[in-house]
């Protein structure tokens, strides 16, 4: 028997997906997909993953795409299965990530009649998609249009700005074929949509730095894998600015002349009147830090930020241009051939040094900011760090340095804490490296689903739980003294024993007691298997221990020369 039009169409799509780049598609179950599933499952080109909770495998194929910097998909059935996509789509619009959300639907004849399993799924996602595509019921004589639909809808995904996209594809019954028979599997040229992307005309920029040797570069999250934390480095080095730099903007770990301390120096009054700064060249995503980012609103200098997809972080708007195109092209356009001096790098170093002291002489006790160091500077060359929002990404980004070149990734496009297990395995699946996940415990029992993907891991992998039995950000903050209902309501506590969560993700469950200890597991750990290494704090007591370190680190600053 010949194959059925479901099928060629579903197989079409398929093969459009792998000629777009497209590697990775994350299968939830369901029956109106079934076309779909089985023609991406019969692809040797596509590796395909099976998740039960739509909302983990969107985020899972968000990682996939962060770790492989190519769309993946994600598939689900139709009514409300869909819906669960939307936290990881808003995320890869906010953070440029390339993701394709396909929803099977029921035909238009079973729409607004009481049809199980049915809602209006054309604009289900809104704005929080750069395009959307709701094709026609399969038929005959539609695949030229078939093709160049899919193909622009996909390639979408990566043009300025990146994001992701959904395609809707109703199927009538049978969904599968009488005889159970595999479907075609077609290779296909798709026609190609490019977006002009280059350099500028940076001119002024240019002016600007020749004219000044006082300048700085910032650099925000960036995950890229295209040259740029060796751009930058280049560009200070070239420029005498120094570079402050995020951690998840991947031009710190394994750059030496990188600056981890830009809270604690951001921190100092006096500190920053010597510093001032005259110019700064901004690069990456939104700061994570409050210090930092109100230090760059006030510091009066002339301010340039270079976008990758024309994505503004400017919340004061103080900057004098914005610049979209090729970052790491605009980088190199601006790099001058001769290397200066200039007054700012020493200053900054010298500052460093002091607040590194500090940090080394914390002895092996466990504390939050102490964790994130330790862990950091417990990862090997090339290993893969994913960040939880809220405090982990915070520690992370004012106490670590390593000068190891990692890989680092965060959701910081809308700074959840939804889904960060799951994308971990994602990036971890994608990329075939080890990695370490820091996340908090609300965060990691957000995301129970991630562990039971997790179960399944084929990379190593390294989840370090820090458990201050609830949300320790909320005790930074002034509703933790003015309320009695903060802990019902703000920190929420859970009584959960995490080894529990590990034999649901079949990990090897680990409770460090010291620093030492902690980072010996660390280093085992990523040699394989799935491991889940808690460490227990306390919400009250890791508020005081930030106050003495921070104050510690800004005298240490301020006693710079």
């Amino acid at each position: 028997m010949p194959e059925t039009l479901n099928q060629r169409w579903a197989a079409t799509i398929a093969g459009v997906f792998a000629a777009c780049g497209v590697r990775d598609v994350v299968v939830a179950p369901g029956s109106r997909s079934t076309p779909l599933a089985l023609a991406f499952a019969d692809r040797s080109d596509l590796r395909c993953w099976s998740c039960i909770d739509e909302r983990s495998a969107a985020f899972f194929a968000l990682g996939l795409a962060k770790g492989s910097q190519r769309p993946a998909a994600v598939l689900c059935t139709s009514g409300t299965a869909g819906a669960h996509f939307l936290p990881a789509l808003i995320e890869a619009a906010e953070g440029g990530t390339p993701l394709v959300a396909v929803t099977a639907d029921r035909p238009a004849e079973l729409h607004g009649f009481g049809a199980p399993q049915t809602i209006e799924q054309r604009g289900l996602f809104g704005r929080w998609v750069r395009d959307a595509l709701s094709l026609p019921e399969p038929a005959e004589g539609l695949t030229d249009h078939l093709v160049a639909a899919v193909a622009k809808l996909v390639q979408r995904t990566l043009a300025a700005p990146r994001g992701g996209v959904h395609l809707n594809v109703p199927f009538r019954e049978p969904l599968a074929h009488p005889d159970g028979l595999a479907g075609p599997v077609v290779k296909l040229t798709v026609p190609q949509f490019e977006t002009a992307r280059g350099v500028p005309d940076l001119a002024p920029v240019i002016e600007a730095v020749t004219a000044q040797e006082r300048g700085v570069i910032v650099c925000g999250p960036r995950e890229r894998e295209d040259g740029f934390g060796e751009a930058i480095a280049t560009l200070g080095a070239r420029l005498g600015y120094p570079v402050f730099a995020e951690a998840a903007s991947n031009a710190r770990f394994g750059f030496p002349d990188a600056v981890w301390a830009f809270d604690a120096m951001a921190r100092s009054a006096s500190f920053l009147q010597r510093l001032a700064p005259r110019v700064v060249l901004r690069f990456g995503g939104g700061l994570t830090l409050k210090a930092p980012q109100a230090w760059l609103d006030a510091s009066g200098a002339r301010l340039f930020e270079f976008s990758d997809d024309g994505a503004v972080f400017d919340p004061q708007h103080h900057a004098e241009a914005v610049f979209s195109g090729d970052v790491v092209a605009m980088i190199r356009a601006l790099t001058p051939a001769q290397a200066r001096t200039g007054p700012l790098p020493g200053l900054v170093a010298s500052a460093q040094r002091r607040a590194e002291s500090v940090l080394s002489q914390r002895g092996d006790r466990i504390e939050e900011a102490l964790v994130a160091r330790a862990l950091v500077r417990a990862l090997p060359a090339g290993t893969n760090l994913v960040v939880s929002s809220s405090m982990p990404i915070r520690d992370v980004d004012a106490f670590a340095s390593s000068p190891e070149r990692l890989h680092v990734f965060t959701n910081r496009g809308v700074n959840g804490i939804d889904g960060v297990v799951s994308t971990a395995l994602g990036v971890s699946g994608a990329t075939g490296r080890p990695t370490a996940l820091l996340i908090g415990d609300v965060a990691a029992l957000h995301d129970l689903s991630g562990w039971l993907l997790a179960s399944t891991a084929s990379a190593p992998l390294v989840a370090v739980v820090v458990n201050n039995d609830g949300g320790g950000i909320f005790n930074f903050l002034p509703v933790a003294e003015r309320t009695p209902h903060f802990e019902r309501f703000f920190a929420t506590p859970q009584p959960v024993d995490f080894a529990h969560v590990s034999s649901l993700a079949r990990a090897t469950l680990h409770r460090p007691a010291s620093l030492e200890d902690f980072a010996r597991v660390v280093r085992a750990g990523l040699a394989g298997g799935v491991h889940l290494v808690e460490v227990r704090t306390e919400r009250k007591a890791n508020v005081e221990a930030h106050k003495v370190l921070n104050a510690a680190l800004v005298a240490a600053v301020e006693a710079s020369s």
